[in-house]
């Protein structure tokens, strides 16, 4: 992230961390599913200059979870 960035990523993205470590915590409304919308759209967004990265390895790491799945299920 440059200087000066528009950029509000780095932002959301230590809000997503620290929110369980807040001291008021119990108060706070957020929902786990909207912290998980917005990493997607952040990690989706055509600024993101590794994208096509991110969504390899992702798929990568699917596969591999797969067949961990599979090898579990015997025929």
């Amino acid at each position: 992230m440059t200087n000066h960035s528009n950029d509000c990523g780095v932002w959301v993205a230590n809000w997503m961390i620290e929110t369980p470590f807040m001291n008021d915590y119990e108060n706070n409304t957020v929902v786990t599913a909207t912290k998980m919308k917005l990493a997607l759209y952040l990690c989706q967004s055509t600024n993101n200059v590794l994208l096509n990265e991110l969504v390899s390895k992702a798929a990568n790491y699917w596969d591999v979870q797969q067949k961990k799945r599979k090898a579990l299920v015997k025929v």
